[in-house]
């Protein structure tokens, strides 16, 4: 089953089940896929607009403006761009990552700004989308990993971070944050 199939059938359990919170959650994933994949649609149709030449009319003609629509249409069926802007699983990913992301820093803000309550619901967020991601690395893991990596590139020190940094990265993409990513490179790196 992919994740969207996923998220839809989740979304009609918690519909069914009364479950408020976790209906509203995973709606608003939805949303932000959605947007996301219209984001990519956009930008697709402005390349194979310009790509094949197909100018804006500048005035209000209901002829020229007719004419424009159905150039554009084509030039979507052509590109097949419906196709080309469906998120695949690990665009997916990326958005769950995203909005996880953007939960975990509510959180620290709520609890520096003293907001427990708003803390809490975050959290109970973070728990809805942190199930729709793979399982995290632990430090260890990721240690591991990033020695192999020195070791196959021959890094020796910080300067060589960046040579490390985007195959890791590459690697670890999804089951692990870059910032503990970074942290265990850099220590690795500076000793």
């Amino acid at each position: 089953m992919s994740l969207r199939d996923r998220l839809t059938a989740d979304l009609k359990e918690a519909m069914k089940g009364g479950d408020a919170m976790r209906r509203t959650v995973i709606r608003g994933l939805l949303a932000a896929i959605r947007e996301s994949e219209q984001r990519a649609r956009e930008e697709l149709v402005r390349k194979a607009l310009q790509k094949h030449g197909v100018p804006r009319p500048t005035g209000t003609d209901p002829a020229a403006m007719a004419e424009y629509d159905r150039a554009v249409q084509a030039v979507i069926a052509q590109e097949d761009i419906e196709a080309q802007s469906a998120l695949d699983e690990a665009g997916i990913l990326a958005v769950v990552q995203r909005l996880a992301k953007q939960r975990q820093e509510t959180i620290a803000d709520a609890q520096r700004a003293g907001r427990d309550d708003l803390a809490a619901a975050e959290q109970r967020e973070l728990e809805v989308l942190e199930a729709y991601l793979p399982r995290q690395m632990t430090r260890e893991q990721v240690e591991a990993e990033a020695r192999a990596l020195i070791a196959e590139v021959g890094a020796s020190g910080p300067r060589d971070m960046g040579r490390v940094m985007g195959p890791l990265m590459d690697t670890l993409k999804g089951r692990a944050d870059g910032k503990l990513v970074s942290e265990v490179v850099r220590a690795l790196l500076a000793g």
